[in-house]
């Protein structure tokens, strides 16, 4: 796996309190529902209602990458993703550890939810 940092990821505090984090068992879990449930939680809102992660990055791409093998055995990474989905930073590392902070921009959820209102 290549480690793509992004300038903004080596300023980061990799103890920042605003940090939402959860971990995930490469082996067992698919990385894409893990995350999905992680937003979903943060947001306090059905996995169906959040923007599609495919906006963002490709799911299937994101699960191979932190998946067994084929053969079904572990990979020997050691390395990270950190992509923008929807309001949040999120940084996936080979450990399996998905770390989310929120951007300032809001949401596409509240974008809909304030183009209602209207």
């Amino acid at each position: 796996m290549t480690n793509h940092t992004s300038p903004n990821d080596e300023n980061r505090d990799e103890s920042d309190d605003d940090a939402y984090e959860t971990e995930f068992d490469p082996l067992t879990d698919t990385v894409s529902e893990e995350l999905i449930k992680a937003v979903a939680t943060l947001n306090d809102a059905d996995p169906a209602e959040l923007a599609l992660l495919a906006e963002f990055i490709d799911p299937d791409a994101l699960d191979a990458l932190f998946g067994p093998r084929p053969n079904d055995t572990p990979r020997d990474t050691d390395g990270r993703v950190v992509f923008k989905y929807d309001a949040y930073h999120v940084r996936i590392d080979s450990s399996g550890k998905i770390s989310l902070h929120r951007t300032e921009a809001e949401t596409d959820s509240e974008r809909s939810l304030s183009d209602d209102d209207e």
